[in-house]
This record gives C-alpha cells, sequence and structure tokens, in this order.
C-alpha cells in the first residue's frame, strides 16, 4: 500500500493507514518506508539506528510506534509504503 503524506508531514495520516492496516492484515505487522528527505522532516523516530539520513542510507532506521522504518532513496518525498 502506497500513499502520500506530502501536504506536510501528515503523521495522523500515517497513523490512521497503520490503523487499517492493522484491522486488514491481521497476520503480520507493515514496515514502513520512507525516503531519507521524508526521514529528515519526520517527528523524532521512538528509536534511530543511524545518526542521520542521508541520500545515500538504505535499510533499518529506527522505529515508529513500534513498527520498523527503513529508508528508501529510491521513494520521492512525501511518498511512503507499508509492506
Amino acid at each position: 500500500m502506497k500513499f502520500s503524506i506530502i501536504r506536510k508531514i501528515d503523521t495522523q495520516l500515517l497513523n490512521n493507514q497503520l490503523h487499517k492496516w492493522e484491522q486488514t492484515n491481521h497476520e503480520y505487522n507493515p514496515i514502513i518506508l520512507l525516503s531519507p528527505d521524508t526521514l529528515r522532516d519526520m517527528p523524532r523516530l521512538d528509536e534511530y539506528k543511524l545518526e542521520s539520513t542521508n541520500n545515500n542510507c538504505t535499510g533499518m532506521v529506527g522505529m515508529y510506534q513500534g513498527y520498523k522504518v527503513f529508508s528508501d532513496p529510491t521513494m520521492g518525498y512525501g511518498e511512503v509504503e507499508l509492506r
């Protein structure tokens, strides 16, 4: 499921989409994919795996509300993918 939170970093929309995922995909938790630029503008993650995000970083960078967050430099600013 892909969607955009580009108006500004709309964490309420992200939270709503996570809730929707939980309702329809009980069997497993999603991972959250964000571009490094989006990660820079996100409110602080629960825990960070990397000190900073840059355009070359990939892989897990932290947790958001108990879900793993990964950096994907191929995504555009504001795009979010739950996988």
